[in-house]
């Protein structure tokens, strides 16, 4: 029996022992490094939008325009009547590649300032613009509309774009819209609105009500609190191991 208590006693002694290395180890930090790039987010105050899903038509083999989706998330508090979002993607393409250099190498600089001078406006690189007209978009909705756009370059809209939303028409508080940070009267409503293009990890998912960067650090606040329970837990559990073993070493 004295043999028995006296097992015992090591074993809890031991686990006493343990406890603490266990929850020191629990908690610490995993390494990371300084230089650890922070990934895009998205604003929890803004409409933000993608465009998706980009699609050539084709006529006889040419290209001759481009079929594609735009999702929007209403994040804000405004419901919209109608707005209007004008979009833009520079010739990148065409900037970084001159076709004028490219006639300089074939036929040299002379004859193609010649054909440069009979080509004229053809030779400067056009953006690709389209315009979405949106109606009735309340607050917290999600809406997908299908468009299109006449134009060959459709490999433009997958890089990124410049926007701007006008007219806004806004339907909940037109007297006073400085909590959406507009002044009164205020047609163009940009500042309320937010791309987000292919860089961004929430592009290739489904927009929610609140960014990935905040579900993180709600999750990463749920598993503090969490933790801190089991600190209690483990003090508690080192507490009484303590106390046991103080008894079984008096009764030995």
């Amino acid at each position: 029996m004295s043999k028995s208590i006296k097992f015992l006693s090591v074993l809890l002694s031991g686990i006493v022992f343990c406890l603490p290395v266990l929850a020191a180890a629990r908690k610490a930090p995993t390494p990371t490094s300084n230089e650890e790039k922070q990934e895009p987010t998205t604003r929890s105050d803004a409409v933000i939008f993608k465009i998706h899903d980009v699609a050539p038509v084709s006529t006889d083999g040419v290209v001759t325009g481009c079929d594609f989706s735009v999702t929007l998330y209403n994040r804000t508090a405004v419901n919209f009547r109608s707005f209007t979002i004008d979009l833009q993607w520079n010739d990148t393409v065409d900037e970084r590649f001159k076709f004028n250099r490219y006639v300089e190498s074939v036929l040299g600089t002379e004859e193609a300032a010649k054909q440069k001078d009979l080509l004229g406006e053809e030779m400067i690189a056009k953006p690709l613009k389209t315009a979405i007209t949106v109606n009735a978009f309340g607050a917290d909705k999600q809406i997908t509309i299908r468009s299109h756009v006449d134009n060959e370059k459709c490999y433009l809209m997958l890089s990124e774009a410049s926007y701007k939303v006008s007219p806004c028409d806004i339907a909940r508080n037109l007297d006073n819209n400085s909590g959406f940070g507009l002044n009164n009267g205020e047609k163009e409503c940009t500042k309320l609105f937010q791309l987000v293009n292919t860089s961004n990890p929430e592009y290739f998912g489904q927009f929610k009500k609140i960014s990935a960067t905040e579900i993180a650090a709600q999750d990463k606040e749920k598993e503090t609190r969490e933790l801190s329970d089991i600190d209690v837990v483990i003090q508690k559990i080192v507490e009484n191991l303590g106390a046991s073993d103080t008894t079984l070493t008096n009764i030995n």
